[in-house]
């Protein structure tokens, strides 16, 4: 988020030595940059409050009785947590994989079949339904806090790669943590689904990441549990390799070992977590990865809208699958120039940013509660070159268009319900299709931004991270293997 140090509309990148009015700023060398100090109950507090926020957003569902009377999607409290615990027989004590395939992977999986039992001893099914729920949100909400320690102490220390001599802004952190628990798109869509299992522990991997050294083993791994509960965490990796080969060709970067030790944990995590189910059961592991392949054209995707005013044939399962390879490989291509050919090394949180969103736009499923794996991100991308209002309209503009569409999917939802029955309800395929495409659009500006960012930390009069733009002036040895910011 913007900096509260550095010159009027130029907020510092995080080693200026200014201080604001109410702001204190710890010296990073004092226990691991601040971390000692760092606001931690406080950013507890925000993550707890937005946990909180996220239930009552369920109440016309969860006590209201929308989810039994059929109002979820007119009253905007959808949870794909109640309906699939009947679906997927939970209810009745069957294993996920085992004795029935699911369409998520292991870890989440695990998840859904260990809270059914928590709850299987209430007396009634439909108890046990809404406490299956309750206990699901609690622990959602126990990931969302998390997420805000980590995205907070991140973004109070300078980011993953902060500027040397960079201090530690309390005021900072607490803005990050805030925004990251209390955006309103994030409250919405907090308990839709289980991401906020793999957004906990892909951002607290990215700070024990950050930590460096042997930590990022442990890093690498808790990535590699995320990727055992959502696939996108592994993308991670991409914007990684670009930074290291960046180095090898003597453009600044980041050292071998800073992929290889990260990549190493994840492997091994992830292959911890799977092992067990792929030996029991490999077909019912292997179905979210066949789902995943066979799954047509879902809500929210650009081939559903294209598809819609007949531009794209949708239905098409091939072509979709294609288009979505091809799509988003060009994507990453231009990433990774932008990050070997930029003057100065964009932040690696900036690249990550840009590779999620091209996964998402690219891609033929776009669940309103994906969101959630970019608020993070982009709260950590935050531009540092731009001034201050062209990335807050940016990213207010990217956020009500979140909104927006949170609420135009459920009224689609309730138009096809209604149309299938033979009456006329809810919002049409034109009204929501604007809403798409808005969503689409914002996110582009936002990732506009920060590809302008990067440029912009290479040009004359730019702010330039002293980690990288000193790579070249540092003469003393590094121990090999060290980070190189």
């Amino acid at each position: 988020m913007t900096s509260t140090s550095g010159g009027a509309g130029h907020p510092s990148a995080g080693g200026g030595q200014a201080t604001a009015a109410g702001t204190r700023r710890i010296p990073a060398e004092e226990g691991e940059r601040g971390a000692a100090s760092a606001p931690w109950g406080a950013l507890a507090a925000l993550g707890a409050l937005g946990a909180l926020l996220g239930y009552l957003a369920k109440y016309p569902c969860r006590f209201g009785g929308a989810w039994l009377e059929g109002g979820q999607y007119a009253a905007g409290c959808y949870s794909d947590v109640f309906p699939l615990y009947y679906r997927d027989k939970l209810d009745q004590g069957l294993v996920p994989y085992i004795d029935l395939p699911v369409e998520y992977p292991v870890l989440t999986g695990g998840f859904m079949h260990l809270a059914a039992r928590s709850v299987s001893w209430l007396p009634d099914p439909l108890s046990r339904a809404m406490a299956y729920f309750d206990l699901t949100a609690l622990v959602m909400g126990i990931c969302l806090t998390a997420t805000v320690l980590a995205t907070g102490w991140l973004a109070g220390r300078g980011g993953v790669h902060p500027p040397e001599g960079a201090v530690f802004d309390r005021r900072r952190a607490l803005l990050a943590g805030g925004v990251t628990a209390l955006l309103p798109a994030g409250v919405l869509t907090a308990y839709i689904n289980w991401d906020h299992l793999a957004v906990a522990l892909f951002t607290v991997g990215l700070a024990l990441y950050a930590r460096g050294g042997r930590w990022q083993w442990g890093g690498g791994a808790l990535i590699g549990l995320a990727v055992a509960a959502k696939f996108y965490p592994f993308l991670v990796f991409g914007p990684i390799l670009v930074l290291v080969l960046r180095r090898l060709l003597g453009r600044g970067g980041l050292a071998a070992g800073d992929l290889l030790r990260p990549l190493g944990g994840a492997l091994a995590a992830w292959a911890v977590a799977n092992a067990p189910v792929a030996l029991a059961a490999p077909e019912g592991w292997a179905t979210f990865f066949t789902f995943s392949q066979e799954r047509g054209t879902d809500w929210g995707s650009v081939y559903y809208v294209l598809g819609g005013f007949g531009l794209f044939d949708s239905g098409d399962h091939d072509l979709v699958n294609a288009a979505g390879t091809y799509g988003l490989a060009a994507a990453c291509a231009l990433i990774a120039v932008l990050g070997i050919a930029a003057r100065r090394p964009p932040r690696l949180e900036q690249l990550v940013l840009l590779t999620v969103a091209a996964f998402l736009i690219t891609n033929k499923v776009w669940s309103p509660q994906f969101v959630l794996w970019l608020i993070p991100l982009a709260v950590l991308a935050w531009p540092r070159n731009l001034g201050t209002w062209p990335p807050v309209a940016a990213f207010g503009l990217w956020q009500l268009a979140e909104v927006g569409y949170f609420f135009g999917i459920w009224q689609h939802l309730l138009n096809a319900t209604a149309a299938a029955e033979g009456t006329v309800a809810g919002l049409g395929f034109e009204g929501y299709a604007v809403l798409s495409l808005g969503r689409l659009g914002t996110l582009a500006l936002l990732c506009a931004l920060t590809v302008a960012d990067c440029l912009a930390a290479g040009r004359a009069g730019g702010t330039v991270d002293a980690a990288w733009a000193g790579e070249e002036a540092r003469k003393a040895p590094r121990e090999v293997g060290e980070s190189a910011p």
